[in-house]
Parts: C-alpha cells; sequence; structure tokens
C-alpha cells in the first residue's frame, strides 16, 4: 500500500483547534465540488477531441481516461464528498456532547486528510495524461 508523507503543514493543522479542522473539511467540500466540475470538463474535452480523429493509437488511451473520468465522477468524489459531511456530523455531534471523542475526530481528520491527498494525486495523474493525450491526438492531425 502506497504511504504519504505527512507534511508540516498536515501535523500542524491535526493539533489545531477543532475550529481550525471544521474549516479545512469546509476547504475539502469545495474542493470537491471544484473536482466535479474539472472531470466534468476533461470528460467532454475527451469526448469532443477524440470524436473527430482519434489515431489507432490512442484509442486504448482515450479508453482508459474515459474510464477513470467516469469512476470519478460516477461514485469516487460523491463517496469522498459523503465521508467528509459524516466527519462534519461527527463535529457538530462532539461539540454537543461531552461523552464524544475528540481524539477520535481528530485520528479520522487525519485519515480524511490522507484520502484527499490520494485522491488529489489521482486526478493530477489523470490530468498530466490527458494533456499527453490532447497534445498527441494534435500533433497527428
Amino acid at each position: 500500500m502506497e504511504r504519504l508523507t505527512t507534511s508540516q503543514k498536515t501535523t500542524y493543522l491535526l493539533e489545531a483547534g477543532l475550529e481550525v479542522l471544521h474549516a479545512q473539511s469546509n476547504e475539502w467540500l469545495n474542493e470537491i465540488e471544484f473536482w466535479k466540475d474539472e472531470s466534468v470538463f476533461f470528460y467532454q474535452l475527451i469526448v469532443n477531441k477524440t470524436s473527430a480523429f482519434v489515431p489507432v493509437i490512442a484509442k486504448d488511451h482515450i479508453e482508459k481516461i474515459e474510464n477513470e473520468l467516469i469512476k470519478i465522477t460516477g461514485g469516487d468524489l460523491d463517496d469522498l464528498k459523503k465521508e467528509v459531511v459524516q466527519h462534519e456530523v461527527f463535529l457538530n455531534d462532539l461539540l454537543e456532547s461531552k461523552y464524544l471523542s475528540e481524539e477520535s475526530y481528530r485520528k479520522r481528520h487525519e485519515l480524511l486528510t490522507f484520502s484527499i491527498l490520494k485522491f488529489e494525486r489521482r486526478l493530477k495523474e489523470l490530468k498530466n495524461e490527458i494533456f499527453k493525450l490532447v497534445k498527441q491526438i494534435d500533433r497527428s492531425k
């Protein structure tokens, strides 16, 4: 399993107050919405760019990218968003109850941080593949 390293910023944020963690969760939700829009844009770009002229060597590449974009927009981003929303619900419950553990909230926040970072890396790699593909198609015209 691949391990993401913890940055100093991440470590600092995990030790910060609950308000800071709440703000970071809200940033994640905004980022997820942006990623959804961005993924739809890239899917449309791939479909539009490849519908006219597709070199044979790019067909497998296109299919791989389309499948990844479908996975991202068809559920992975929604699942990630649900996790963050549930995390925010837990925070609300934590603030209203003295019986819930702040430590478990922080641990969950740390796990979510790694999920967000992993997804962000996945999306960056996909965007690089899309850019390479578009260049390849443009060169073959």
